[in-house]
């Protein structure tokens, strides 16, 4: 306790003490103006190498905080800006694919306007799965007027034949199917034939005997004698011909005006009777 006292009476001696003595240099520092002035430059020259460091010292962690930050925000910025443009460039590919889609539906909603043909516009949603045919499915069916035995078409070409419906999707069968068979005139000679499936990109132009040459590079169109295919659609081209057999007729091969892997949409349409029940438009 006596210890206590002690201290605190020892501190208030030495704070009275530092109170007299700047009570007694401020007076003095009044009355002798350039005793003050020395002191103060003394006390500025001594202080002054620290404040600069100091202050620069506050400046340079200002300039890095200031740095710090700017990049932080500069990184923000740019992250915002790689997102927007990947929206952009994704909105841009989806306009351009739906454009790409227009164009060909109107190319051919044109060409079945040209030939005065009644029709659908239909997708082709993906390829048969049995795995016995060659063909595709579409997602148009009998919901919109389409039944078996219509015709598939494409601006370049005929694609196939309607074999089998549901409400809203469909089977083709691809003319290049060894099931598949229309009948067809050689464009320049009007020569007919009948053109099968004779494998992936190949078709065979039968009956055609040898006293009608066909020459390679000639085109193959239908003759609408099947009651399925409009009249005057491309079929292909000849791609090869041979008479060296030891029957009345050619050998002949066709090449699909269509690639039939690539095709997205196509239109299907009615021949005779059938053109009354179909849906005439678009998608």
């Amino acid at each position: 306790m006596r210890q206590e006292i002690s201290e605190r009476t020892h501190i208030a001696l030495v704070s009275f003490g530092l109170f007299v003595a700047s009570l007694f240099l401020t007076a003095y520092s009044a009355r002798n103006p350039a005793v003050a002035r020395v002191g103060h430059t003394i006390v500025l020259e001594v202080t002054a190498p620290f404040a600069r460091t100091a202050n620069a010292i506050a400046q340079g962690v200002q300039s890095v905080w200031g740095r710090y930050l700017y990049l932080v925000s500069t990184a923000q910025q740019n992250e915002s800006l790689s997102r927007r443009v990947s929206e952009l460039e994704s909105r841009l590919g989806m306009l351009s694919e739906f454009e790409s889609e227009n164009e060909r539906l109107r190319q051919a909603l044109s060409f079945a306007s040209e030939r005065q043909l009644r029709g659908v516009a239909a997708a082709v949603i993906g390829a048969d799965s049995s795995g016995w045919i060659r063909g595709l499915v579409i997602d148009r069916g009998s919901s919109h007027g389409v039944r078996p035995g219509m015709a598939v078409i494409h601006p370049r070409g005929i694609v196939g034949q309607i074999t089998s419906v549901a409400s809203n999707s469909a089977r083709v069968l691809l003319v290049n199917d060894h099931s598949s068979g229309v009948d067809v005139l050689v464009q320049s000679s009007r020569v007919r034939g009948v053109v099968e499936g004779a494998g992936e990109k190949v078709c065979e132009l039968k009956f055609v005997t040898k006293e009608n040459p066909v020459k390679v590079g000639e085109v193959v169109v239908t003759s609408g004698m099947d009651r399925v295919f409009p009249k005057g659609v491309v079929v292909g081209t000849v791609s090869h011909v041979s008479a060296q057999t030891s029957t009345l007729f050619q050998t002949i091969e066709v090449r699909p005006a269509v690639n039939f892997a690539r095709i997205e949409e196509v239109l299907v349409v009615a021949s005779g009777a059938e053109e009354s029940g179909i849906q005439s438009g678009g998608k």
